[in-house]
């Protein structure tokens, strides 16, 4: 007997895409990660633009990772022009990354992941029994829009970070006030990784995930130019194609990805499982207190691997604003940009995985070609083996409502899209 079981609206999540699962019998014939926004044409905006304004457009790519992208962007720019910045502008940016991440996690863990596991449709109806989550949620987001308020100049695509440099430093009062607030949320965040660490968490995705994360030197962070990935390997970001593998699929408007043949997840959960060693202070306390609750083989445990990044982004922000306080916050000059024609590939962890951005330029310094490769765009074929592996194993035991199942696996990554409409359509023939 033929069935269908379709959700037009899944809410809590950033993007308008779909998920269809096709099956025979108890066999899982076919599962499509839909796209359907269309194509943004941002590689081909700036075709012919100069490399200082670049930035200014490809931070518009995302309203929620706008520092990730700005940042990758800038980077790559820098190692085109071989642009060497300072000590100063490097910990700023650093501060820059761990805020967004701050408040991007929070975001999702609280207000778009937290409701499945607690029952509730969205996080407003979540307020008369759990406002504290609701409210730590509120307020880890402030804390990281703080952050990007003051050093990028407003709390969504600043343009004060620029190639070489900062336009100007943030305020002393601006930095104590972010200060407080980092200290003051820090409780927040650990009763967050006690929160999922408590919770029940579906088993039904376990299987092989390969893993990728930027290797970010002798400390974790968020910026690096060498891939980590879980065979072992340790590879340039200059390789990205290789490890990628972009194809074009017909159900999506987002390419898929692979590597030697195989889907890869990015994010918190490749970060924290190939990086664990650079992890220090609390989020090292509290990853070794739950280590076996992170399995990398179940893709749901990103949400558990995001609060720990929460904990550690607090405590980095402090460091790098004492650090800042203690070697002085003087207006510096960017640094001098002298163009030439050539090729960079940059990359950053966005809150959601590695992004690479690819640029070359003429001997202006003008772009004449460009590729941006996101990390939703990079997880859509995972998410996809996972849908297949969750429904087929679910239909094997008989059980039901196998939508909110999928709604929970789409939104353990976190995807990033722009909206957020969403179909899922599970046919039985």
């Amino acid at each position: 007997m033929a069935r269908e079981i379709v959700v037009e609206h899944l809410a809590r999540v950033e993007g308008h895409g779909g998920i269809e699962v096709t099956i025979e019998g108890e066999e899982v014939k076919d599962v499509k990660m839909r796209i359907s926004e269309g194509p943004r044409f941002f590689e081909a905006i700036i075709k012919g633009v100069k490399y200082d304004k670049v930035p200014d457009v490809m931070r518009r790519i995302c309203g929620i990772c706008t520092a990730s992208h700005s940042l990758a962007s800038i980077r790559t720019i820098e190692k085109a022009f071989k642009v060497e910045v300072t000590p100063r502008t490097a910990m700023l940016r650093d501060l820059l990354i761990h805020g967004e991440v701050i408040e991007s996690h929070s975001l999702h863990l609280f207000l778009l992941a937290l409701p499945d596991y607690l029952g509730y449709p969205d996080a407003l109806s979540m307020m008369d029994k759990h406002a504290k989550e609701v409210k730590a949620a509120f307020q880890l987001k402030k804390t990281g829009n703080m952050v990007h308020n003051a050093l990028s100049g407003r709390e969504v695509h600043g343009m004060n970070d620029r190639v070489g440099g900062f336009s100007t430093m943030p305020k002393e009062e601006d930095l104590l006030s972010i200060k407080k607030a980092m200290e003051d949320s820090k409780a927040a965040a650990e009763d967050a990784v006690s929160l999922f660490a408590s919770l029940d968490i579906p088993d039904c995705t376990h299987s092989e995930n390969i893993l990728m994360a930027l290797d970010p030197g002798d400390r974790f962070g968020y910026l690096g130019d060498h891939v980590l990935i879980s065979d072992g390997k340790r590879k340039r970001v200059e390789e990205y194609r290789e490890l990628t593998n972009e194809e074009v699929v017909k159900h999506s408007h987002a390419k898929h990805s692979s590597y030697r043949g195989s889907s890869f997840m990015v994010g918190a959960l490749s970060r924290v499982t190939l990086c664990k060693e650079r992890l220090y202070g609390t989020a090292n306390e509290l990853f070794r207190e739950h280590a076996e609750k992170l399995n990398p083989r179940n893709s749901l445990n990103n949400n558990l691997a995001q609060a720990i990044e929460l904990v550690h982004c607090i405590d980095r922000c402090l460091e790098d604003i004492d650090a800042l306080f203690n070697n002085g916050i003087e207006k510096e000059e960017l640094a001098k940009i002298e163009p030439r024609k050539s090729s960079a590939i940059g990359a950053v962890e966005a809150p959601r995985g590695i992004l690479y951005h690819d640029y070359s330029f003429d001997e202006n310094g003008c772009i004449t070609q460009a590729n941006v490769i996101t990390p939703t765009a990079m997880n859509s074929a995972n998410m996809e083996k996972d849908f297949g592996v969750a429904v087929g194993r679910l239909v094997s035991e008989r059980k039901e409502n196998l939508e909110s199942t999928l709604e929970l696996i789409a939104r353990a990554y976190d995807p990033c899209i722009s909206c957020s409409a969403h179909l899922i359509n599970v046919k039985f023939v």
